[in-house]
């Protein structure tokens, strides 16, 4: 009985004390993979911001936007891809068509079935339905939804073409002289390209020319349809004084962010392009703006966007009056420069004299030209006067040519003889027809000559009769 006890004793012990060796290894792995975590952490929080300055595709562009005055630059007129801050060269467009009042934030538009095929991210609408205008704005900024970007390219110019058209055509209207789009989503296109310099060209422009509808950009999330969609800007909740504004990944482009940040009376507008990751691009624009507000005027603005430009500021309301779909630049800056220049003044071409003519000269007529002899009166009958035969009436008489002769022998004979229809024995060529056309024979009797006759004696006839 005791045996059994000591024996449950010491099975209770080891088991007590491998516990606390299974515990004692449990504890030093754990310990281990929390310093091991700590240091990769660390390693890449000290090597993000090296990373994101050093690699190829980094580009930043600082401006105080009160005076213009650059703060930060580099890399920054270097050719980058966009992502989707397309997006807000596309609502820039959307604010032109509200300002006019071609629509209205309540106007609902329509979604195609392109649209709806975009690749993600996304608000998943579906083909032949409609979302307002105000939706599609918070939608393509919070969410930056591509199907969204693509319903209002379509509901504005007809096709995403034309309306990549017109998004470039307005960037050179404002001084983005490097940027080029071929979609309104900013999903991958190796020809769509821009600068760090221009993205905050149109970062304020957008603040600039629509104070109204620029606080769009500030919106961090929305309810759609009983989702609530947050945004992907965190640089607002982390940074005070953040207003906006966009950002956009690809993997051709990385991680791509513009930041607009208002405190202490200073405004400043930055750009940060080719991020390695989304934390590590948030962190390097953190940065940037904490170490340019100091520099920055606190003062009045005294600088704009649309003046600053490599080209000259070409009026808004004269711009956007025109079709964007059918103006090509070089022809609109063709027709400017042949308004400006005056037509020349037409050269005075002298009459021209008339040559001298020949004087007439009128021959005077000597006698008046005879006239028509006027008619005669007939001559009255005188039964006395001698009567005069005429010669033709001693001429042989000839029986006339009957119609259907003459008419035969006049017609042209044919050259090649006339074959007979008839059955009967054609006549042997001895006792043939004399031709048609020969003249008739004369008569075989001499036509005597007439003799004169006496004309009558004018003796009355008692006379005679004696």
């Amino acid at each position: 009985m005791q045996y059994q006890r000591f024996l449950g004793s010491v099975r209770l012990a080891k088991a007590v004390l491998v516990g606390l060796a299974l515990t004692m290894v449990a504890t030093s792995d754990a310990e281990a993979a929390r310093r091991r975590h700590h240091r990769v952490v660390t390693r890449a929080a000290a090597s993000d911001d090296g990373d994101i300055s050093g690699s190829a595709r980094y580009a930043a562009y600082v401006v105080d936007d009160k005076t213009g005055r650059v703060l930060y630059s580099k890399n920054a007129d270097s050719p980058r891809h966009p992502a989707s801050l397309t997006k807000m060269m596309t609502l820039y467009v959307l604010f032109e068509e509200l300002e006019k009042g071609r629509l209205k934030l309540d106007s609902e538009l329509e979604v195609s079935r392109h649209a709806a095929n975009q690749a993600p991210t996304k608000l998943g609408l579906r083909p032949g339905s409609t979302i307002d205008v105000e939706d599609a704005i918070k939608g393509a900024v919070t969410r930056s939804a591509n199907d969204a970007a693509v319903v209002i390219a379509e509901n504005i110019a007809g096709s995403e073409e034309a309306f990549a058209r017109r998004m470039t055509e307005t960037a050179r209207r404002i001084g983005m002289n490097s940027t080029t789009f071929y979609n309104a989503s900013g999903l991958p296109d190796s020809r769509q390209i821009t600068t760090a310099h221009d993205m905050v060209t149109l970062g304020r422009a957008l603040q600039e020319r629509f104070p109204r509808y620029y606080t769009f950009f500030g919106v961090r999330s929305f309810v759609y349809r009983g989702e609530t969609v947050t945004g992907h800007n965190r640089v607002m909740t982390r940074l005070e004084g953040v207003d906006g504004i966009k950002t956009g990944y690809t993997g051709a482009s990385g991680f791509n962010l513009v930041s607009s940040l208002r405190r202490d009376g200073r405004h400043l507008v930055a750009a940060v392009l080719g991020g390695s990751s989304g934390r590590s691009r948030d962190d390097h624009m953190i940065k940037l703006l904490t170490q340019s507000l100091p520099a920055a005027s606190s003062g009045p603005k005294v600088a704009s966007v649309f003046a600053e430009g490599r080209l000259a500021k070409v009026s808004t309301d004269t711009a956007n009056d025109a079709e964007p779909q059918e103006i090509q630049p070089k022809r609109a800056v063709a027709a400017a420069m042949i308004a400006t220049v005056p037509a020349p003044a037409p050269t005075p071409v002298p009459a021209p004299t008339p040559a001298p003519s020949a004087p007439l000269v009128l021959t005077p007529v000597s006698a008046p030209m005879p006239l028509a002899p006027a008619p005669t009166a007939a001559r009255p009958f005188n039964p006395n006067a001698p009567r005069i035969v005429s010669s033709e009436a001693s001429a042989p008489f000839r029986r006339p040519a009957s119609p259907r002769r003459a008419s035969v022998n006049t017609a042209p004979r044919s050259r090649w003889p006339r074959r007979s229809c008839s059955t009967r024995p054609s006549r042997s060529p001895a006792r043939s027809r004399r031709p048609r056309s020969a003249p008739p024979a004369p008569s075989r009797r001499a036509a005597a000559p007439a003799k004169p006759r006496s004309p009558r004696s004018p003796m009355p006839r008692s006379a005679i009769a004696k």
